[in-house]
């Protein structure tokens, strides 16, 4: 199980990496192949970037920047949440800005 979190931790920072680069639609179809697999196997990862944060999420590890405040949101993903049939395999480790 540990080998397949540490492929669905390389291909989301590929997917972060080919998001900004400009030829990133050569991989697109690759990247994808690879996401189907690991789904194929009941493995899934998501990127909570943009999304609120609250301190009761139990989901993802975060390091907070800024002061406290009800505005809090998601601005990086270190590691994706990683889950198999619903069940949490990886929290997803985040920095949080004000």
């Amino acid at each position: 199980m540990k080998q397949l979190i540490e492929i669905a931790n390389q291909l989301h920072n590929l997917e972060k990496k080919t998001e900004k680069a400009s030829h990133s639609s050569l991989y697109a179809r690759h990247l994808q192949r690879i996401r189907q697999a690991l789904i194929e196997m009941d493995i899934t990862y998501h990127s909570p970037e943009g999304e609120k944060y609250t301190d009761t999420r139990t989901d993802i590890e975060a390091s907070l920047t800024g002061e406290p405040s009800e505005n809090m949101r998601i601005t990086e993903v270190i590691k994706p949440i990683v889950m198999q049939d619903g069940k949490i395999l990886q929290r997803g480790i985040v920095i949080v800005e004000s």
